[in-house]
Order: C-alpha cells, then structure tokens, then sequence
C-alpha cells in the first residue's frame, strides 16, 4: 500500500466517523453490556468449576458469536444494508469517485482495526476486572488471551468483508445467518463434547503469555485470511456490476 492510497483509505474511514460519531456511543455500550454478561457468568461458574452442561454453552456463544462483531461498529449504513442495500450504494458512489477498489477495501480494513482498537479494550478489560483478576492475570497473559480471540475475530471479519462488497444486502444477511448458524452449531457441539474453548483459552494464555502458540496461530490465521480476503474482494469489486 503506497502512501497515496494509505492517506485516501484513512480519509474515506475518518469521514465515515465523523458522519456516524453518535454511534460510537451505542457501540460502547453495546460492548459493556456483553462483557459484563460474559464476565457475570465466567464470574457465577468459577473458572476452576465450570461445567459443559451448565454454562459453557451460552459462553461460548457470545464468545464465537460476538467477538467478531467488535470489528464493527454501529452506523446508518449496517442498520439499513437489507432495507436499502447500503453497501452497494456506497460502491456505486465510491465508482464515480477517482477511488481505486484497493482504497475502498483498506477504507473497511481501517475501520475494523479502529473498531477493534476501541471495543476489544472495553470488553477484554472489563473481563479482566469481574474475572481475569481473580486467578492473578499479568498483563501479557491477559493480552495473550485477548488477542487470541481478537485473531479470531479477524478471521471472521475476512469473510464478512467479502460478503459486504462482494454480493447484495439480501444476499449478505443470508451469509449472516448461515454464519449465525453455524457457529452456534459449533458451540453446541463443544458443550455436548465437553470441550471447553473458554476454559481452555483462559488456562492457555495464563501459561504462556505472550509465547501462547494459539494465539499466534490465530493472528496469523487472521491476517493470512485477511490478505486473501483483501486479493478476492478487490477481483470482486473490478466486475461487480453496481448500478
């Protein structure tokens, strides 16, 4: 990315910004709300304790389900993109616009890493403080453990980064949904298996800090998912017909 489209990317993500500001405010408290369900049950099952068939599945729900979405951040245009098709509006102005596609797609990029920025330190902190804490977390396990599941929510961004560019609002809720579906098949399947992905994560990041080998397997993976992602919706977005 040359210095050019660095410069254009970050205008395009700090005018969406400044357009949804109010927003933001929705966003943080939607945030809090979550980590402090998430927090409340790790918090009532005790780490040490927590049993598949009590609680693991609704905490593995809004883990897989919601850390995904602290890549975003509410705004007029993902309230309304079935009912108006937000997004490809928005293309079809960026087309008439001297914008290259690649401008386009770090525009979003920059967006999710703001989002992240912003939401993840809300949510894994207040984690930290109604859980973490008690088992006597350093700071580099708990980034260990916040960042591994940050890579994992990259990952899912790289897919639904594709599908906002890359298909229509109807089409894109269905991806939605099938996305919704599945992963709570996943956290179904955890639960009945007794496999706590949780527990697991905490217990992990607490031995190994930043040396965690899952949470560098997830970072990776997200950025490797992110760079194709990057190369398939840029071929996308030169063919899409958008008027």
């Amino acid at each position: 990315m040359n210095s050019t489209t660095w410069k254009q990317a970050w205008w395009l993500t700090r005018t969406d910004f400044k357009r949804d500001r109010l927003n933001w405010i929705w966003t943080i408290l939607f945030t809090l709300y979550c980590a402090a369900i998430t927090g409340s049950f790790l918090t009532g099952t005790g780490l040490r304790e927590m049993r598949a068939q009590d609680y693991t599945l609704v905490v593995h729900n809004i883990f897989l389900l919601f850390v995904p979405f602290l890549g975003f951040f509410f705004s007029r245009r993902s309230f309304r993109y079935i009912q108006d098709d937000s997004y490809t509006q928005m293309l079809s102005y960026m087309r008439r616009l001297p914008i290259p596609a690649s401008t386009i797609i770090w525009s979003r990029i920059f967006q999710m890493l703001v989002a992240f920025a912003v939401n993840s330190v809300i949510f894994f902190t207040v984690i930290y403080f109604l859980t973490l804490r008690a088992e006597h977390f350093r700071f580099d396990q708990v980034l260990a453990f916040s960042l591994l599941w940050i890579g994992y929510g990259v990952v899912a961004n790289a897919f639904y980064i594709y599908s906002e560019f890359a298909v229509n609002g109807k089409y894109c809720f269905l991806l939605s949904v099938v996305s919704f579906v599945f992963l709570s098949f996943v956290a179904l399947t955890a639960a009945i298996l007794d496999w706590n992905l949780i527990q697991f994560s905490i217990e992990h990041s607490q031995k190994w800090g930043l040396l965690a080998p899952g949470m560098w397997i997830m970072l990776v993976s997200g950025i490797l998912l992110m760079t194709f992602s990057f190369k398939r919706t840029k071929k996308k977005l030169l063919l899409r017909d958008v008027s």
